[in-house]
């Protein structure tokens, strides 16, 4: 399933997200595969904030609410109403990806 930055709207598969967008950012493989070994809930922190920050990436308090993405517009803001919604959904579904996955979808439509 894809979700949608809330900026561009690009489309960004969540499998993507989940596994393969870390290699965007500057770490080293040993970092990379150690991050991939951790639990969903504990691969997004300060430190791997930052790194996502620099390679054009901004999430909200998961990997799953894609704020900003490498394909927006310099000048892009994000739409509030969404960025709102998405971050109540964070909030009540915490812990559940599945169903942050589908309501994101679903706000997406």
């Amino acid at each position: 399933m894809d979700v949608h930055c809330t900026t561009c709207g690009e489309p960004w598969d969540t499998d993507h997200l989940m596994h393969d967008a870390i290699h965007d950012t500057q770490l080293p493989d040993e970092e990379v595969l150690a991050w991939k070994k951790l639990p969903f809930s504990e691969r997004f922190n300060a430190h791997i904030s930052d790194e996502f920050f620099a390679a054009g990436w901004r999430f909200g308090r998961t990997l799953l609410n894609v704020t900003r993405c490498p394909a927006c517009p310099p000048e892009a803001s994000p739409n509030p109403d969404q960025l709102h919604l998405k971050a109540e959904l964070e909030e009540m579904l915490a812990g559940d990806e599945d169903g942050l996955i589908v309501e994101n979808t679903e706000l997406d439509l």
